[in-house]
Parts: C-alpha cells; sequence; structure tokens
C-alpha cells in the first residue's frame, strides 16, 4: 500500500501533538497527490514513531460527540490519512446541505477534497495520538440547523431499533370471584371472566373482546367486540374493519358500528409528536454553551449544546401568554439572554396539521351472546385542521336512516385569550329540524411573581328538536347554559377560586342557579386542606352546602385523607399507601364512611407479582352510624396473559399494547435474567420458565429494555444490556439475552516468515456468517493480540496492513471463558498456515 499518496478519494490529514494539543494553522496544509495534508507541527512526528506505516480504526469526534469509527493509516512522516467518502457520510446532517454539496462535488469532479474545499466548508481534522481519536472542528456558520424540542421528541435519524417479531399474539385474562356473606343473591356467585387479546402478523392485527361466566343465567361466553387493524405510517392513518371503536367531536355521538373506518390521531399513532402549535424560534452559538431555559420564569430544562444554529421548538406550553427565556453561558463565562412571548392554546393544532375519523357501517347493540347486527346503515366523521398558529378549524357530520348532524368547529388564539366554538344542526325524524351551539374563552394571566390566574367563560344554547343520531325522542330541558369561573395562586402556598353557572329551563323546567367558592391550603409539607361552599337554586328550593378536606402524608408512599361534604352530612376517613414498582409492588387502601343515609367500609388490596396481578377487596354496608350490618360482599381478583412471539412463550401481567418477552440463553445457564431492575425490584424476571415479559410498552413510543443477569457465569456474554424499541400497534417482540458469542481468544499473530504482525488494527469474520458484523482487534508491538465475542466454528482474521495479511482460526466446541492460540502464522503461498 503507498502511504505517502493515496487514492484519489482519501482525504490525509496529520497534525502534531504539541503541548496544548491545539489545530495546526490552516497555512500549514498542502495539497498534494489529490488528498489534503497537513504537515506536522514545531513539536515533530509523534504521531507514528515507527520506520512503517500503522493501520489503526479509531472514532471520528466532533466536539465531544462521537460519529462513528473510521480507519486511519499513520504515516511515518507524520500524517494521518482516511476514506474522503467516509468523511462527507458522517457529515451528512451536521453540515450545511450547501457546504456538503460542494465537498461532494470536488470530489467527484476532480477526485479530491483540496485545502480550498475544507477551508471554505469551515471544517479542520487531527488526530489525538494520547486518545486514539480523529478529532474535528467544524465552525458554527458552517453547521446545519438542528431541531431542538424541548418536550424530549428528539429526532430518530439514525437510531438502529430491534424488530417486531413477524408473528406475535397475546390473551389477557381478569377473573373475579365473589362470596356474598350478607345481602341480595348470597352465597358463592358464578366467576366472571374478561378476556381480551390480539394476534399480530406482519402489519395486520387482528384483536377481540369477550367475557366467560360459566354457570351464569345468561350464555356463559358473549363477544363484546373484534377487528382488524392497518397502521399505514406512511400517510399516517389507521384503517380497522369489523366492530369500530368510533370517536367524536363537538355534539357527536359515538354510536356502534360495525363497517370500516380510517383516522388520524396523534394520541394513537404519534405520541411523541406535540400537535398543539409550536413556537418556532431561531437562535445560533459560536461557542459549545449550556442554555437555560424558563417559562414563565419557571425552570423548564437545561441543554449543553455545541456550536451550531437550532431550531427551538415543542415547548411544554400552558394555555394563555408565554413568557420564553433562554439564558445562554458560554464556555468561556459570558452569558446573553433571549426573550420570546408565545401565545397559544392546548386545543389547537399546529400549522398544517390535520386530524380525522371516518366511521362507516351498520349500528349495532348488545346482545346476550355478542353484538346484534341491524339493518340501519350509519356513518359518522370529523376533519380539523391547522390553518396558523392562531387558528384551528374543523367540520364533522353523522347520519342514519333516522336522521342526521352536521356542525363545524373553530379555536382562535387571540393576545388576550383562547376563543373556541362548536355549532351544529341537526334532523331527527318525526321531530324535525335542530340546532346547537356552544363558544367558550379562557385566559390564563401570568403575574409577576411567577404565579398565574385562570379565567373561563361559557355560553351553550340548544333548541328543542337538536340531537345527534342514535336520539329518538330529543330531550332538552335547558335552552341556555352559561358559566363563568376564575382561579388564583394567592401564595406559594394557597389557591383560590370561584366560579358560578346558570341554565335557563325550557316547557316548566325550573332554572338553575349555582355558585361556588374554593380555598386551598398547603399548611406544612405533609398537611393539604381543601374546601368549597356552595349555593344552589332548582326545583328543589335554595341550598348551601360546605365541602372540607384535610390530607396528612404519613410517609413518600402513604397518605390519610378525611372529608365532609354537609349535603348529606356525609364523612369519610381513607387511607392509601403503595409499595414500589414491578415484581413485587403493591396498592393498599382501606375506607370508612358514614352519613344520614348509611355507612359503609372498603378494604382494597392489589399484588402485583411476576406472572399475575392478584387482589382482594371486601365490602360492607351498615345502618347509619355503623349499625346493624345490612350486606357483606368479599371479592377476590386475578389478571393474567399468556403471550408468544416468533416461537417463544411466556406468562405475564397483562398487556396494555404492546409487549416483549426476554427469554435467557442457554449460556446463562438457568441464571434469573431481570427485565427493567430498579433497586432490590425489577418489572419481571425469567425464572423456572426461562422467559418473562415485559407487558407495559405504548406503541409508536421510543422504549429501551434494560436486563441483567447477576447471577450469570462471569464468561457469558449479554450483549449491551439494552433493547430499543419503537414498537408498533399490539406488536410483540422475541428478545434474547446471552449467545453463543461468549468467547475471548488471545495470542499471538505472525507473518509467513515468522515476523510479528506488529501495531496494526484488524477484524474477525465468522466463516459460516460473513454478514455478521467482525470482532474487530488491534496488536502490540510483539504482535499479541485479544478479541472478545467470538464463538465455536471457524474464523478468518484479516488485518490492515500493506498486505491485508489473513489468518484461519478454528474454536472447538463446547469452548467457554477464554482461548489461548499460542502463535498463529499467516499462510503461506504452498498452503494453510500451521498453528
Amino acid at each position: 500500500m503507498n502511504t505517502v499518496a493515496l487514492a484519489a478519494t482519501s482525504i490525509l490529514v496529520a497534525t502534531a501533538p504539541s503541548q496544548d494539543q491545539g489545530t495546526v494553522p490552516a497555512g500549514d496544509q498542502q495539497v498534494v497527490g489529490g488528498t489534503v495534508v497537513i504537515e506536522p507541527g514545531p513539536a515533530g512526528n509523534e504521531i507514528n514513531p515507527t520506520a512503517r506505516p500503522v493501520v489503526l480504526t479509531v472514532p471520528l469526534l466532533d466536539g465531544e460527540q462521537l460519529l462513528g469509527d473510521v480507519t486511519v493509516t499513520l504515516d511515518p512522516g507524520g500524517r494521518a490519512s482516511f476514506s474522503a467518502q467516509r468523511l462527507l457520510s458522517l457529515l451528512e446532517g451536521r453540515l450545511r446541505p450547501e457546504l456538503l454539496a460542494a465537498l461532494r462535488d470536488a470530489l467527484s469532479g476532480r477526485g479530491r477534497i483540496g485545502k480550498t474545499e475544507l477551508d471554505a466548508a469551515g471544517i479542520a481534522l487531527r488526530y489525538n495520538p494520547q486518545s486514539l481519536e480523529m478529532e474535528m472542528t467544524v465552525a458554527a456558520v458552517s453547521r446545519g440547523s438542528t431541531a431542538l424540542t424541548l418536550a424530549g421528541d428528539q429526532p430518530r435519524t439514525g437510531i438502529s431499533y430491534v424488530a417486531p417479531a413477524r408473528l406475535s399474539g397475546y390473551l389477557n385474562v381478569r377473573g373475579s370471584f365473589d362470596w356474598i356473606q350478607q345481602g341480595e343473591g348470597s352465597g358463592f356467585a358464578a366467576p366472571l371472566f374478561y378476556l381480551d387479546g390480539a394476534t399480530r402478523l406482519g402489519d395486520l392485527v387482528l384483536e377481540a373482546e369477550a367475557n366467560w361466566q360459566p354457570g351464569g343465567a345468561a350464555p356463559s361466553f358473549q363477544r363484546r367486540g373484534s377487528r382488524l387493524v392497518y397502521d399505514d405510517r406512511a400517510n399516517l392513518a389507521r384503517w380497522s374493519a369489523g366492530d369500530l371503536l368510533t370517536l367524536s367531536r363537538g355534539f357527536q355521538s359515538a354510536p356502534e358500528i360495525a363497517g370500516f373506518s380510517v383516522s388520524r390521531l396523534y394520541s394513537l399513532l404519534e405520541p411523541q409528536t406535540i400537535i398543539r402549535p409550536r413556537g418556532n424560534r431561531s437562535f445560533r452559538v459560536d461557542r459549545r454553551s449550556m442554555v437555560e431555559v424558563r417559562v414563565n420564569d419557571q425552570f423548564v430544562r437545561r441543554l449543553e449544546l455545541d456550536p451550531g444554529s437550532y431550531d427551538l421548538k415543542d415547548f411544554p406550553f400552558t394555555q394563555g401568554s408565554n413568557d420564553v427565556q433562554l439564558i445562554v453561558t458560554d464556555d468561556a463565562g459570558q452569558t446573553e439572554t433571549l426573550n420570546f412571548d408565545i401565545f397559544l392554546d392546548q386545543a389547537q393544532l399546529a400549522s398544517g396539521l390535520s386530524e380525522f375519523g371516518l366511521y362507516a357501517g351498520v349500528l349495532t347493540t348488545p346482545g346476550r351472546r355478542g353484538p346484534i347486527y341491524s339493518d340501519n346503515p350509519a356513518i359518522t366523521g370529523f376533519y380539523r385542521r391547522g390553518l396558523g398558529d392562531r387558528l384551528t378549524l374543523g367540520v364533522n357530520a353523522q347520519g342514519d336512516r333516522y336522521g342526521w348532524m352536521a356542525g363545524g368547529e373553530a379555536v382562535i388564539a387571540t393576545p388576550f385569550g383562547s376563543l373556541a366554538g362548536f355549532g351544529s344542526a341537526s334532523r331527527i325524524k318525526g321531530y324535525g329540524n335542530g340546532w346547537a351551539g356552544i363558544v367558550s374563552f379562557q385566559r390564563t394571566i401570568a403575574r409577576a411573581s411567577g404565579r398565574a390566574d385562570a379565567l373561563s367563560f361559557s355560553l351553550e344554547a340548544r333548541s328543542r328538536a337538536f340531537g345527534p343520531i342514535g336520539t329518538r325522542r330529543p330531550f332538552n330541558p335547558y335552552d341556555l347554559i352559561a358559566g363563568i369561573g376564575y382561579t388564583s395562586a394567592l401564595s406559594e402556598t394557597v389557591y383560590a377560586g370561584a366560579d358560578a353557572r346558570y341554565s335557563r329551563g325550557r316547557d316548566g323546567e325550573p332554572d338553575v342557579r349555582s355558585l361556588r367558592g374554593t380555598l386551598g391550603w398547603r399548611v406544612n409539607p405533609l398537611l393539604n386542606f381543601t374546601g368549597d361552599a356552595s349555593y344552589e337554586r332548582d326545583a328543589r328550593g335554595q341550598r348551601v352546602a360546605v365541602f372540607l378536606s384535610l390530607t396528612y402524608r404519613l410517609s413518600a408512599r402513604s397518605n390519610l385523607r378525611t372529608d365532609y361534604d354537609s349535603r348529606f352530612n356525609r364523612a369519610r376517613l381513607a387511607y392509601q399507601s403503595y409499595g414500589g414498582s414491578g415484581t413485587g409492588a403493591y396498592n393498599l387502601s382501606a375506607e370508612l364512611e358514614r352519613s344520614d343515609i348509611g355507612a359503609g367500609a372498603l378494604v382494597n388490596a392489589t399484588y402485583f407479582g411476576n406472572r399475575a396481578e392478584l387482589g382482594f377487596s371486601h365490602y360492607g354496608t351498615f345502618e347509619r352510624d355503623l349499625g346493624r350490618s345490612l350486606g357483606q360482599r368479599t371479592s377476590l381478583r386475578f389478571g393474567t396473559a399468556i403471550a408468544a412471539a416468533d416461537g417463544a412463550f411466556t406468562i405475564g401481567r397483562p398487556v396494555q399494547d404492546a409487549f416483549a418477552i426476554v427469554e435467557a440463553h442457554p449460556s446463562l445457564r438457568g441464571a434469573d435474567v431481570l427485565i427493567d431492575p430498579s433497586g432490590a425490584s425489577s418489572a419481571a424476571s425469567t425464572g423456572a420458565l426461562g422467559t418473562a415479559m415485559q407487558p407495559s410498552i405504548g406503541s409508536y413510543a421510543e422504549r429501551t429494555i434494560y436486563v441483567t443477569a447477576p447471577d450469570a457465569p462471569l464468561s457469558a456474554e449479554l450483549g449491551e444490556g439494552s433493547f430499543r424499541l419503537l414498537p408498533p400497534y399490539r406488536a410483540g417482540y422475541r428478545l434474547r439475552v446471552g449467545s453463543d458469542y461468549n468467547i475471548s481468544v488471545v495470542g499471538r499473530l505472525l507473518s509467513a516468515g515468522g515476523e510479528p504482525i506488529r501495531l496494526v488494527s484488524g477484524s474477525a469474520t465468522e466463516v459460516a456468517h460473513p454478514e455478521r458484523e467482525p470482532v474487530m482487534l488491534f496488536t502490540n508491538a510483539d504482535g499479541r493480540f485479544g478479541a472478545t465475542g467470538l464463538a465455536p466454528g471457524k474464523w478468518r482474521i484479516t488485518m490492515n496492513d500493506a498486505d491485508k495479511t489473513s489468518f484461519t482460526i478454528d474454536i472447538p466446541e463446547k469452548s467457554e471463558g477464554t482461548l489461548t492460540l499460542g502463535d498463529t502464522r499467516s499462510a503461506s503461498p504452498e498452503g494453510p498456515s500451521p498453528q
């Protein structure tokens, strides 16, 4: 290999490791043979004191951030070289697009990237021999704009996720066993089981729900619903067929429909996307800086940023006017403050975003054995779109053979507050046309103290004949309903509020008026008080009522609460405690209540095991003042799940959405694998089954599953100890902890002539599985090397020296721990190498 002038698609850089390790001035650079050469500085050549080129695989750093590995040749003259194509690929997204394009043009047009192009791009490179790293400096003005998200929604470009199982499924079983000691139907009630599950094949999901009550009066099995679901991620739409789960907007009803639907709801398909309008502001830092973000003078987040341009977005906005402040302190201690004022409303959609739902089919009603499908066709749907950061508009409609309803909505953000409105018209067979409308106003008033007040107002009106589909006989006893409310944080420990409501009756229905005042007081860190007083006037006359509540925190995990409500002379004493999370966690509560109409006592406990959730509750009713017993009922509950993913099987707690099965590799020799360990507990453990399940994974939200096996053999290979997931809807994962690749190999590599292969990097590739990532290795001055993460079988070692020297080694079956090879000679021209 020619170490002085490399191929035309390479960059050659070199630096002298001077005492301050600063960047060599650009004036020392020369263009030689289609490469960029930086001559050694005054300290001379210290990066390669040998008389021959040295090839290493080293990390390339942009400031403190690792971009990737590069294979570098260290020239005896003090220069370092690596692939220009590799550099350009690592600069993707970090350099301004026009500068990156200019470098690509130079490489393709002239076959080289010269000093002029690198200077123009604001790039400096140096090799650090102390840390064995290639360091890069990019001028702030040359960097591409990076989007920051203060809500934690960082871009997912370049992140590698574990693929979900091709075929997976689960069945949740929740059961209840009741013993009625006293009261109607005393004795043991027929057990009741609630079933729900899903099967995912590729991108298609079949899900269903049912009830099963053997021995009951009704049919033992009742199907509640089932449907096929397909998520079109490219167009962010969910398609469903079967018993639909309809959603509504405004005055719409949510009818039970069997048929087809298509919808886009960001909370389901893109939960990490903040759909509210976002304050988009840009700023630039010229030096590495610490940026403190404050909203309404409240600390939100602290960021450490490299030099470059940034778009600041996705604030955790509250309704009302937001005073946003950025305090930028660079690494030299200089501070700059940037101020933005942004008013937004949480009910809005960001500009250009849209949500919709369309559901069509026939109406259904619950039957004894399952849904009963009618011959009444129905359709319902809505569409909303953000037309700007201050305006969101929407329409909705629905209808069946007995009537229809259609309407619109608008949300407008103004400097004075948020104004929203819905309006609808309807027609019901036999009752004619109707209409309804509602207007609401909300304003948050920030104060200099950092606290805020909130004002809200709403006005709703309905005609006598108005109603959504499913309404056979409209009933609208009030033609006008108005309400207003105001809350204020009076101090750090006290808040107060007041609200009023008025409903004007029609057709002889009396008017209703109410007033209420609320006060909250944090007496001390352990004691909180809340109370309100209200006045009501309706057909029953006038009433004044008082509600008082005291909560005392016994510990970080338990509290005691007492309430009093004058409306029924009701008093209540409650205790609540919870312990931990994951396996071994529990919830415990007890409650005692008495009033003028009777008394009751309740005890409830839930334990979260590795394979199931177990619950107990007892409820008793008594005469007033805990007199004679009127009824006693005890319930035992459980919840468990059976799950499978690509051949792996397990039992665990009920699945919420997506799930992951973790299985222990035989090399762990039966050691328990813990999922998401936390202190003395974990989310689940493999135990005797050898498999465990993490049942609480949300779809389309990034999740990292952490695993550990404290009792595994020292030679066991656990991998990185974590799995990064981005689960689709109802997805299952099969995650294996441990592998056959747990063997370490040490030895010495010799050339065909018996000379040690000194100071050269290389890689070991499994002959039977060349598609696997190679294992990197490096020889010392005596040719000795070590490599970890190998498995039994034949391996080919290829070194990065000038001759690309290669070796073949065999690792015997049932090898464990560290295997010592001794001297291994390169293959000679006459045949294979001796070992």
